[in-house]
């Protein structure tokens, strides 16, 4: 019997030593995971700069453009290395009303010269420079909110743009697609129509394409009208979406992103493989002197996995650009206010020879665009 209590003894003794060495090496995984995605928001530090001596880039009051309201704006590579805007521009109906505008167009205008941070210059903006405009029933109110992706593989320019329509005194919106070669040519844009046609409104597009990579491309889009958040699809090429259930970056009740939120620019790549995308969003309660509007517009970040863009890996805790400039507010005299306390980011590059720095073009009060610096540290 002795014999059978030390065998028994002896088992028991090591089964405890096998669950406490499991449950050890189980506590250690988590530690290190909790850890993991503690430093991942640790590691980033993001900072933003509003260039061109504060002042905009392109306002109609310096006589930069013939329409009165030029913003949101998607940046486009050009052959040579340098690039240009696509603008969203707009005139008034009635000129004792400075909220009565008219259909949004789309015009083309080329950086001039190098980019100098501190005197950021466009050729200026005519008629003539409009490239995109309502040609469709579903576009008879507007042409809005450009956002392009130049894909190297194939040359092609794509364009993700807001068909606005109007009927029986209603608006609605469709998130739509159009290509190029040559994006500056008007004929040469190739309308594919609705991105969700089965969808009742959509808007705001953000495409990542990933021809380098095996899997799908992604779309991140939405500015939660429908849904309070963003949804994300996926596509084999570029044309057709599969919409992916849930939402994918809802809004926060209590926050600077409590109102919506809503797509910006592409994600961009950054040196550690990750990715960094921009998202605008929206509070109440800031007063303006626009009649029944209070509502101010921010922009925030987010860090995506590089292996799995789907997978959102920091999500800013702040703001990292808010209006705060006169002509960023649009309330005081002397300043255009289509919509105040407005800032909104559609287009951005990489900044030459600066690893993970961006320059960014924003619109600002729906009336004038501006120019920002993001700088990103990783650690």
């Amino acid at each position: 019997s002795d014999v059978y209590k030390r065998q028994v003894s002896t088992q028991s003794t090591g089964t405890c030593k096998g669950l406490s060495s499991v449950m050890e090496r189980l506590v250690i995984f988590l530690v290190i995971l909790f850890c993991t995605l503690l430093c991942e928001g640790a590691n980033y530090t993001l900072s933003v700069r509003k260039v061109n001596q504060q002042q905009p880039v392109i306002s109609s009051l310096r006589g930069d453009s013939t329409f009165k309201y030029n913003y949101n704006t998607a940046v486009v590579p050009t052959q040579d290395g340098s690039f240009a805007l696509l603008v969203r521009c707009q005139n008034i109906t009635n000129p004792n009303d400075p909220y009565s505008t008219g259909p949004s167009r789309l015009a083309y205008t080329r950086l001039v010269g190098t980019f100098d941070e501190n005197n950021i210059r466009f050729e200026k903006i005519t008629d003539n420079s409009v490239v995109f405009e309502p040609t469709t029933p579903q576009e008879n109110f507007g042409t809005e909110d450009p956002r392009v992706v130049e894909r190297r593989k194939t040359g092609e320019y794509y364009l993700l743009y807001t068909a606005a329509e109007q009927m029986n005194g209603s608006v609605t919106a469709k998130l739509a697609l159009a290509t190029s070669n040559t994006p500056d040519v008007k004929s040469s844009w190739k309308r594919y129509g609705p991105v969700f046609p089965q969808e009742r409104w959509s808007k705001s597009g953000a495409m990542l394409i990933r021809d380098d990579i095996t899997g799908p491309h992604y779309l991140f889009y939405g500015d939660s009208t429908i849904v309070k958040g963003l949804q994300w699809a996926t596509s084999s090429d570029l044309i057709q979406w599969e919409e992916q259930p849930g939402i994918w970056l809802p809004v926060r009740s209590s926050s600077w992103d409590s109102n919506l939120v809503e797509a910006g620019p592409m994600p961009l790549p950054l040196s550690d493989g990750n990715y960094l995308f921009i998202y605008n969003s929206a509070r109440c309660c800031v007063p303006s002197k626009k009649p029944s509007w209070n509502i101010q517009y921010n922009a925030g970040y987010l860090i995506l996995d590089g292996k799995n863009p789907s997978n959102i890996l920091l999500r800013s805790n702040q703001p990292i650009l808010s209006p705060t400039l006169s002509w960023e507010i649009g309330d005081d005299d002397g300043v255009l206010g289509l919509t105040p306390n407005v800032v909104f980011v559609e287009g951005w590059l990489p900044y030459p020879n600066k690893p993970d720095s961006f320059i960014i073009f924003y619109g600002a009060a729906d009336s004038v665009i501006g120019a920002a610096v993001i700088s990103v540290t990783i650690q």
